[in-house]
């Protein structure tokens, strides 16, 4: 079911950082092109641009052309319009291409090109027209599906291109009204995220996708009855360790560090110890549960996505233990043929920057956490081993602050609803 949509305060901040990032993107590339010589100061216009090509986009074009042998010759600009406003895209003579992105419909995009030189003399003007693909946020918006699932729904979506989109997860309340559950980040092929925390009464759902350009698709909505879950309970949790683990402890940070419910301590390995990725460690939960979801807080202040923080990391799940703790049998993969995989997943950097560099955004996930489904539809889990392939910076260490993870041990506390099945 779709309605209209629904943006709430959040969503125009996102909106406004997507496009503030833009404009600086924009004006970095163009101050990185320095004027070399005196220049020339005539009001002869340059020739223009000929054999010019269209390739249409997902959410617009490429327009490809050939510049004449001129040497008084600056940029290009393209000129088109854009939800009632005229944008502008510049490109560098030492490019025979510009691309046009961010049109929110498949609908014809009348546009001009036309050359600067040095004395910003105009020539004459190409016109012409496309029409762009379907742009990527309204076609993930398309796959999406909602299923029941612990403490809520499980969402599932498509994303062929890769790009970077936002989804606003959104459940009605007890009163009926919109409430902002989440605004989560991806750009992988087929995501899956969660609305969570509640009970098993009935309720409406809803999301809605966005792109860096401020377009947003209309709400997907479905109504769902939750399953039940809760947090369990650290105080049951151990180090699981088995043969070949990584449980290493520097500075006396051990990982029992990783289940005291305190995000400025962390668990950090020695990173001389000789391990190298992919590197394990093992938690036993102390009770067997079905699992729904982990959160993982890396280490936080000046090390978000950086250094030894976890990356790219698979999660598996056993009952029961069929061998000694150490026993050869855990050094080799053999034991993921009798081990149920809970998922195979990846840290992701809202801001998509470089190694080293990060923004407003990543300070905020990193302090949220990040949250990872577990495959439904497993059995109870009482040992959880994790394989982490890669750290941020490559490293063979690795550091943590705080693991949790949902599920349903079959304890129920007074007042809570029973679990729907």
């Amino acid at each position: 079911m779709k309605q209209k949509n629904i943006i709430t305060g959040t969503a125009f901040t996102f909106i406004r950082i997507a496009g503030l990032l833009t404009i600086i993107l924009v004006l970095a590339f163009s101050c990185q092109e320095e004027r070399v010589g005196q220049n020339p100061i005539d009001n002869i216009p340059p020739i223009g641009v000929s054999n010019v090509i269209v390739e249409a986009l997902p959410g617009g074009a490429k327009i490809s052309y050939d510049l004449p042998n001129e040497t008084d010759i600056s940029y290009v600009i393209c000129e088109y319009m854009f939800k009632g406003e005229k944008k502008i895209v510049r490109s560098s003579i030492y490019s025979n291409f510009l691309v046009v992105e961010g049109l929110p419909d498949i609908a014809p995009c009348d546009f001009t090109l036309y050359l600067v030189d040095h004395s910003e003399n105009k020539s004459g003007l190409y016109n012409g027209s496309f029409v762009p693909l379907e742009p990527p946020f309204q076609t993930v918006s398309k796959t999406i599906t909602m299923e029941p699932d612990f403490g809520g729904v499980v969402i599932r979506w498509h994303n062929e291109t890769n790009a970077m989109i936002g989804a606003f997860l959104l459940a009605k309340g007890d009163n009926g009204e919109w409430i902002e559950n989440d605004l989560v980040f991806s750009t992988i092929t087929d995501e899956k995220k969660s609305i969570r925390g509640y009970n098993t009464d009935e309720r409406t759902f809803g999301v809605v996708i966005l792109d860096r350009f401020g377009n947003t698709s209309d709400t997907i909505i479905t109504s769902a009855i939750p399953l039940y879950e809760k947090e369990l309970d650290k105080k049951n949790f151990g180090n699981g360790h088995l043969l070949g683990d990584n449980y290493t402890s520097y500075n006396n940070r051990p990982i029992e560090n990783i289940w005291d419910g305190k995000l400025n301590v962390i668990w950090h390995t020695v990173p001389t110890a000789g391990f190298t990725p992919p590197q394990s460690f093992t938690i036993d939960l102390g009770v067997e549960a079905k699992l729904s979801r982990l959160m993982l807080w890396n280490r936080q202040g000046e090390f978000i996505f950086s250094q030894h923080n976890v990356h790219y990391f698979e999660v598996w799940g056993a009952k029961e233990l069929s061998r000694d703790r150490n026993n050869s049998y855990w050094l080799g993969n053999e034991w993921k043929d009798e081990w149920v995989l809970l998922g195979d997943f990846e840290q992701i950097k809202p801001s998509g920057l470089p190694l080293g560099q990060s923004n407003a955004d990543d300070v905020a996930a990193t302090v949220a956490g990040s949250e990872f489904i577990f495959e439904s539809g497993v059995d109870e889990i009482r040992y959880v081993r994790f394989v982490v392939k890669e750290t941020w910076a490559r490293t063979a260490a690795m550091h943590i602050a705080e693991v949790t993870i949902f599920g349903d041990d079959g304890i129920r506390e007074v007042g809570e609803n029973n679990a729907t099945e």
